[in-house]
């Protein structure tokens, strides 16, 4: 079986999965891409950066026509070319590194049939994720948790229209990890020795 190339995360909104990533590439050496894939997608497609990043998780997809028929022409087009450019940044740069981290952006489903990933989710319980936000991003406690139910909604229809697949179903992931059990850095630990393992 050949090593795999690629980890791609899915995470639950504040279940500390930008920062496990970040822990995962740094301990295979690897670069760790998330946020940073937006701005080299803007620059790639050429895109008004205010219009791609209003429609970046727009859900939307070539394969799925009724989500696609929601939008109107102009909108579904631009939707489109943001999911395009960002898969041909994730595929670019899995050609050139030895291993990469993606964080987010369907890269799971971008690679499939490309190289070898290992598909994680991360989830931690709603108290522990609460309280990340709040203290990470200042989220008000009176609002908290329909924030957290929010972004969970958006990444889940996001996901689900681009890739077919269910968003934080075991079926979907080749491991799925709760983060506030085991801590950021046992989780981040955790995958980093799955990856080495499969060199072996």
């Amino acid at each position: 079986m050949s090593r795999i190339k690629a980890v791609c995360i899915g995470r639950q909104y504040a279940s500390g999965g930008s920062e496990i990533g970040a822990m995962v590439a740094k301990k295979l050496q690897a670069k760790c891409y998330d946020h940073e894939l937006v701005d080299m997608a803007i620059e790639k497609s050429g895109i008004d950066p205010d219009e791609f990043r209003k429609y970046e998780e727009a859900v939307i997809s070539p394969l799925h026509a009724p989500i696609s028929s929601l939008f109107s022409g102009k909108q579904t087009e631009l939707a489109e070319r943001v999911f395009r450019a960002e898969g041909d940044i994730i595929c670019d740069i899995v050609s050139k590194e030895p291993i990469v981290v993606f964080v987010g952006r369907c890269a799971d489903f971008v690679l499939r049939n490309r190289v070898r990933t290992l598909d994680v989710y991360i989830y931690s319980d709603m108290e522990k994720r609460m309280d990340n936000a709040i203290r990470k991003y200042n989220i008000s406690p009176d609002e908290v948790e329909q924030v957290l139910k929010r972004f969970d909604k958006k990444r889940s229809f996001y996901y689900e229209s681009n890739t077919n697949k269910s968003w934080g179903d075991k079926s979907s992931y080749d491991l799925c990890i709760d983060s506030g059990k085991l801590g950021y850095e046992t989780t981040a630990s955790i995958i980093a020795a799955i990856v080495r393992a499969s060199d072996e």
